[in-house]
C-alpha cells in the first residue's frame, strides 16, 4: 500500500458539517498521506453536490453512495480502503486541530492492529486510561467503559486485519453496531496501543444526521445489539461475562434516561414507569442486573442498578429522571 491511511466518512444530509470534517484530514497532512473515502447514504440536501466540488481540487477524496444505513456506508468504505490503517470519521465531527501530525509515527512505531487515542466530548477532553495489551483485558476495560472505549471512532485499525478477518458491521444492527464491531475486531487483534493525543472531537452542538436519522423508539435496537453481542463473548470469551454484565446495565442506563424517561418527552408518567418495568423485565438486562454485585454498584454510574437489586425501584426512576435533566440542560448551553 502506498497510502497510510485511509479515512472514512458516512454522510446523510450533512452540507453545514462535511466540508470541516474533510478540511480536518485535509489540512493536516500531506495528499501522498490519505485518502478519504465519503459514502453517501441517500442526502437530499446538497451534500452530494458539496463533496463533488471539494473533490475537483483533491484526487484523494473519492465519493460512492448506498442506501441502508451507517453500518452499510462503513463496509462500502472498509471494502475500498487502500490504506495501510482505517480511521472512522462521523461527518458532523472532525478531527483535533494538530492531531494528525504525527498520526504515521505514532502508528509506525507501535505497529498495532488497533491503537485508541483520547478525544473531545464538546469542549471537555475524554482522557482514557491505558487499555493493556491483550484482547481480554482490554475487551474487559473497554465494555466496562462503553461510553468512552466502544466507539469505532478516535481509534486506527489495521486495514490488513480488518481484511484477512473479514470483519465488518453488522448490517442488521440499528444500533450499538460500534460496540458489536470493536468485540469482533479486537478478537483479532495480536497488539493494541493507547496514545494520549487528544485526537478526534465528537460534536454535541447538533445532532448528528446518521445518528438522529430514525426518530423511533431505538430500545428495539439497542436489545438487538445487547443479544448479539452476548452471544458472542459467551461463546467465544467466556471470561468476559462479567464485563458484559456491566456493559448491559450501562445500555440500560442509556435506554432509561434517553429513550423512557427522556426530559423532552410528553408523555405521562404512569406510561414511562410502565415502559420501564418492561424493560427490566428483559431476559437479558434482567440477568445482568441479579449477576451485578452489590459492592459494585455503589459508585455514582451504577447506583440505578444498587437501588433496583434493593427493590427500591422509585429512587432508581428518580436518578433517570435527573440525568436526563441534566443532558436535558447541558444541550442547552
Amino acid at each position: 500500500m502506498d497510502i497510510t491511511f485511509s479515512f472514512i466518512i458516512p454522510t446523510y444530509n450533512s452540507k453545514k458539517t462535511i466540508i470541516r470534517a474533510i478540511e480536518s484530514v485535509t489540512n493536516q497532512l500531506d495528499k501522498s498521506e490519505y485518502e478519504i473515502i465519503i459514502v453517501d447514504d441517500g442526502s437530499q440536501d446538497g451534500t452530494v453536490e458539496i463533496v463533488h466540488d471539494f473533490m475537483k481540487d483533491n484526487g484523494n477524496i473519492h465519493f460512492t453512495s448506498t442506501i441502508g444505513g451507517v453500518s452499510f456506508a462503513r463496509n462500502k468504505g472498509i471494502n475500498q480502503a487502500q490504506g495501510e490503517y482505517l480511521l472512522f470519521l462521523d461527518s458532523d465531527d472532525y478531527y483535533v486541530e494538530g492531531s494528525l501530525k504525527n498520526l504515521k509515527n505514532i502508528v509506525a512505531q507501535s505497529n498495532s492492529d488497533l491503537v485508541i487515542f483520547n478525544f473531545e466530548h464538546g469542549n471537555t477532553p475524554i482522557l482514557l486510561a491505558e487499555v493493556p495489551n491483550t484482547r481480554v483485558e482490554a475487551l474487559s476495560v473497554m465494555l466496562s467503559n462503553p461510553t468512552k472505549y466502544m466507539t469505532v471512532w478516535g481509534k486506527a485499525y489495521r486495514t490488513e486485519t480488518v481484511h484477512e478477518n473479514n470483519v465488518r458491521f453488522n448490517e442488521d444492527l440499528k444500533l450499538s453496531e460500534d460496540s458489536e464491531f470493536l468485540v469482533r475486531y479486537v478478537q483479532k487483534c495480536k497488539k493494541i496501543t493507547s496514545d494520549n493525543t487528544i485526537l478526534y472531537h465528537y460534536s454535541i452542538d447538533n445532532v448528528s444526521v446518521m445518528r438522529g436519522k430514525n426518530k423511533q423508539s431505538k430500545i428495539p435496537g439497542y436489545l438487538e445489539s445487547l443479544e448479539v453481542v452476548q452471544k458472542d463473548i459467551f461463546n467465544n470469551i467466556p471470561e468476559l461475562k462479567q464485563a458484559f454484565y456491566q456493559y448491559t446495565v450501562i445500555q440500560m442506563n442509556i435506554m432509561m434516561v434517553r429513550e423512557i424517561f427522556n426530559y423532552g418527552d410528553n408523555s405521562n408518567y404512569s406510561s414511562k414507569v410502565r415502559k420501564s418495568d418492561e424493560l427490566l423485565k428483559n431476559k437479558t438486562i434482567n440477568e445482568a442486573i441479579k449477576q451485578m454485585k452489590l459492592k459494585d454498584c455503589m459508585s455514582p454510574r451504577f447506583l440505578p442498578v444498587f437501588f433496583i437489586k434493593m427493590g427500591m425501584l422509585p429512587l432508581a426512576r428518580l436518578m433517570f429522571r435527573l440525568r436526563s435533566w441534566s443532558n436535558y440542560k447541558k444541550e442547552l448551553r
